[in-house]
């Protein structure tokens, strides 16, 4: 059975607006971070998170650590706070990012569709399972998803083969029946290729490919349109 493969944070999941509103929030309610503009702190904020997130998914930290380590990182980039202030703000940030969650646009009515065609959904995504149990519920993600595997139960991040692997297994389905859409190239993409899966590159940036023979998906929506990229990718039932 031809099965999607699918990232979950900024694929269906929209991280990225859930996160720029929270610092849009801290900026406004927290002086000590206004005298960077929103841009500005969004991307000193983005270093941290993805520097960070290496040593929670290695189990060095944890999600709460990273999060306090992040702030106070940010707070000596500002020369401003301490200890105390990055626990206030990493707290804020944390209330403001969940009030924030939903899906990318186009990411429910895609599930439905690739349901509809008779092909199960996996998650295949490096977080921790109860935050991503939880996105998925909130989001109203969980009633077209078949499974989901994190990194944290795997053992294994993407690009490893291995939670590509598990997640055929859980699938039941070999990686020619399988295709991978995610947006980040390296994890999703070039770590689906290295383990037979075909990819579709979610490039909601427009940034350039490093493979052009990728195919590429600039929008979940219409449904159908990215469907019909799926399906040349290889989601095709078998007759």
């Amino acid at each position: 059975m031809p099965v999607l493969l699918c990232d979950l944070d900024d694929t269906l999941f929209d991280h990225e607006r859930a996160t720029r509103e929270a610092l849009g929030n801290l900026r406004r309610d927290h002086h000590i971070l206004s005298h960077w503009t929103l841009d500005e702190l969004d991307a000193r904020h983005r270093v941290l998170l993805e520097t960070l997130h290496v040593q929670v998914l290695s189990g060095g930290l944890t999600v709460d650590q990273a999060r306090q380590e992040r702030f106070g990182r940010l707070l000596a980039q500002a020369d401003a706070g301490g200890p105390a202030e990055a626990e206030l703000l990493a707290g804020a940030y944390r209330d403001a990012y969940a009030s924030n969650w939903q899906p990318v646009p186009g990411a429910i009515d895609l599930l439905q569709a690739v349901r509809a065609a008779g092909h199960p959904v996996v998650i295949v995504t490096n977080n921790g399972l109860a935050e991503q149990q939880l996105k998925l519920s909130r989001c109203g993600f969980d009633a077209w998803i078949d499974a989901m595997v994190t990194s944290e139960e795997a053992g294994v991040s993407k690009p490893g083969r291995g939670i590509f692997e598990q997640a055929l297994a859980r699938a039941g389905a070999s990686p020619a029946e399988a295709v991978m859409l995610g947006d980040a190239w390296t994890a999703d993409v070039q770590g689906a290729r290295a383990a037979g899966i075909s990819a579709v590159w979610f490039n909601r940036a427009g940034r350039p490919s490093p493979d052009p023979a990728v195919p590429e998906l600039a929008s979940l929506a219409p449904a159908e349109e990215a469907l019909g990229v799926l399906r040349r990718a290889g989601l095709v039932l078998k007759s």
